[in-house]
């Protein structure tokens, strides 16, 4: 399986007026094609900076990040960028909200990529509210419509930040069902942060575990739930339970402590 991305000895220090704050320390990782990767860690960890660092919006004090064969700020056109909330504009209908990317980039007259979008719509149930506002679709179909946004100019690379921590709990189970789904039909790869460790097992072929800051990878964990089915069936697997345990361990105790 061909490698996407790679993380080699990465160190982040901010500079503040007064000090120097070490905010990740020698973090190494990679992502192989079509995976889909969970970060889990303590709160302030640096989780959402290893996102930013991914797409080149900063970049390592030192060590290495290549995306596929290139540093992230010269991929920038691979990545596509799922917040906390959906960030869909009420002004617009679904339709002109799905197409803003192509917009931005001034592909929204290309034909073959607004025929890919109504395709993505009309596959994921959202055909018919092509007209409607974002205020008159629940919250998981605005999510569904924020992913096929992001899909909409074809990114090799995925980075979900919380993505589902706005949605109730039972929304929040359909959607990730929902958006587990459209990731893996795509053939996408995806990077998702989240500080719920029943959904990073749920959704994820692996994950990385941090420790508290300064960060460092202290176990990446394999998991094998795949034969399960969707992320809500993976939940009643026998090997849930234990697999909990051992992360929320993991990221409570410090081997220093």
């Amino acid at each position: 399986m061909k490698e996407l991305l790679k993380f080699s000895n990465v160190k982040l220090t901010y500079q503040t007026l007064t000090d120097e704050i070490d905010a990740l320390n020698n973090i190494s990782f990679s992502i192989n094609d079509c995976e889909f990767v969970a970060i889990v860690g303590p709160s302030g960890c640096g989780k959402t900076t290893i996102l930013s660092l991914v797409a080149g919006l900063l970049s390592p004090t030192s060590g290495e990040i290549i995306l596929d064969g290139k540093s992230p700020k010269e991929q920038s056109n691979l990545i596509g960028y799922m917040f906390q909330k959906d960030h869909l504009f009420e002004w617009r209908n679904i339709w002109q909200n799905v197409i803003l990317g192509l917009e931005l980039k001034k592909e929204h007259k290309n034909i073959d990529k607004l025929n890919k979008i109504d395709a993505l719509l009309e596959k994921y149930g959202l055909k018919d509210f092509k007209k409607n506002k974002p205020s008159q679709l629940s919250g998981g179909m605005r999510q569904r419509v924020a992913l096929i946004r992001t899909l909409a100019t074809n990114p090799k690379l995925l980075l979900l930040d919380e993505p589902f921590s706005a949605l109730d709990f039972q929304t929040r189970l359909t959607v990730c069902d929902d958006v587990h789904n459209i990731i893996k039909t795509e053939k996408k790869t995806a990077l998702l942060v989240t500080h719920d460790i029943s959904e990073a097992i749920s959704l994820a072929d692996k994950i990385i575990i941090l420790s508290k800051r300064p960060s460092t990878v202290k176990k990446i964990k394999v998991l094998h739930l795949q034969d399960y089915g969707s992320p809500l069936k993976r939940r009643d697997a026998k090997e849930f339970r234990l697999l909990f345990d051992e992360i929320w361990r993991d990221i409570q105790y410090d081997e220093s402590e």
